[in-house]
């Protein structure tokens, strides 16, 4: 192993020993004993906004730790943003060495360098950079020893809550909602924020930051999961969905699918294999916890919500009558919604539609 091998190996050692600010700062320190590496920084992305912090640095300054300034203002920042690694020999020459930044680090005296991406799943969370004040500088080994210790600052940065992914939870419960959030924050180290109705998440569309991850039961304030995740689309909200049903059942994975839904869990699946899906939505792997066409229903038939109200009462044992005055209806019109009812479901009774619906989940779903 060479010198800069070395190095990384230290400053890997450096974290082992705690996941601190000043535990992070040490191990940057590491790089500054080779010739070669004059300054030495780390910075957190924000997608979303379009920024990088600087979190911490090591070696002669540039920018304060905690200066916030958008990606495109330096190149040595904005190319392993976008998951590739920076090369420059020499400043000067490099063809997109011209941003704001760049003429500040050039005026500073620094000539060459180069810096890495640093990934949680398949998403760059973080930027690891080196400058040199040479002009002849080899970023190849310097490159080495900024791998050699990249797992290591990327999971110090997570433990610290400065690269933590976000789940957001869309439960009606509030208690079940704030129960599912912290099992999810212990298990998979990520930031949740949780909302219990539809009017909650839209008050919140403005001010809610990006998120990996929306965690969301098979309806959600009176509406299907498939209708809200197509409001959640229609709003911009692209992030892969785990749907986290109460009851696994045909009609919960069939709306799921429909959807258009990433993975598909019943909350009886237990912690470790929640935890597992959001590790693996937030990796982008989207195939692991997918529903599984072979195992959903065709179709689930769309109840309005007055057939839907009809199906709870004659499950409950209700005569018509009875659901008339329920439902402030008269007994003809019960009848002619349990007639609507009885047809999209293929039954002939009250007691087949009750055994249809129960068997095929349409039950459990909390839009009824």
């Amino acid at each position: 192993m060479g010198q800069m091998g070395q190095l990384g190996q230290a400053a890997t050692e450096r974290l082992g020993n705690g996941s601190s600010m000043q535990a992070i700062d040490e191990s940057l320190a590491e790089f500054c004993r080779h010739p070669d590496v004059d300054r030495i920084s780390l910075h957190t992305v924000d997608h979303a906004n379009g920024t990088f912090r600087v979190v911490g640095s090591a070696g002669s300054d540039i920018l304060a730790d905690g200066t916030e300034l958008p990606l495109e203002t330096s190149t040595q920042v904005l190319v392993p943003a976008r998951g590739e690694v920076f090369r420059a020999g020499n400043f000067a020459t490099h063809d997109e060495f011209e941003r704001p930044l760049d003429n500040l680090v050039l005026d500073m005296g620094y000539r060459s360098g180069c810096s890495i991406p640093l990934f949680m799943g398949s998403r760059p969370i973080a930027i690891l950079g080196a400058s040199s004040l040479r002009e002849d500088f080899d970023p190849e080994p310097v490159l080495e020893a900024m791998n050699e210790a990249s797992l290591a600052l990327t999971m110090a940065l997570g433990k610290l809550g400065e690269s933590r992914s976000r789940v957001v939870v869309c439960i009606d419960d509030e208690l079940l909602a704030q129960g599912i959030a912290r099992v999810i924050e212990k298990t998979a180290a990520v930031e949740v924020e949780t909302y219990s109705s539809a009017a909650a998440l839209a008050a919140a569309e403005g001010s809610r930051r990006a998120c990996e991850v929306v965690v969301c039961d098979v309806a959600f304030d009176g509406v299907p999961v498939d209708s809200f995740l197509a409001s959640l689309r229609s709003g911009g909200t692209n992030s892969p969905v785990l749907v986290l049903a109460g009851k696994d059942s045909p009609a919960g994975r069939s709306l799921a699918q429909q959807g258009g839904a990433a993975a598909y869990l019943a909350r009886s699946a237990g912690t470790e294999r929640l935890a597992a899906a959001i590790r693996s939505l937030i990796a982008g792997d989207t195939e692991a916890f997918r529903p599984d066409a072979g195992d959903a229903e065709p179709e689930v038939p769309r109840l309005t919500r007055q057939e839907a109200r009809i199906l709870v009462h004659l499950e409950r044992g209700l005569r018509f009558k009875q659901i008339a005055l329920e439902l402030d209806i008269s007994e003809s019109t019960a009848k002619g919604y349990a007639r609507n009812l009885f047809a999209k479901l293929g039954a002939h009774s009250r007691s087949e539609a009750v055994y249809i619906a129960r068997n095929s989940g349409l039950l459990d779903l909390e839009t009824l």
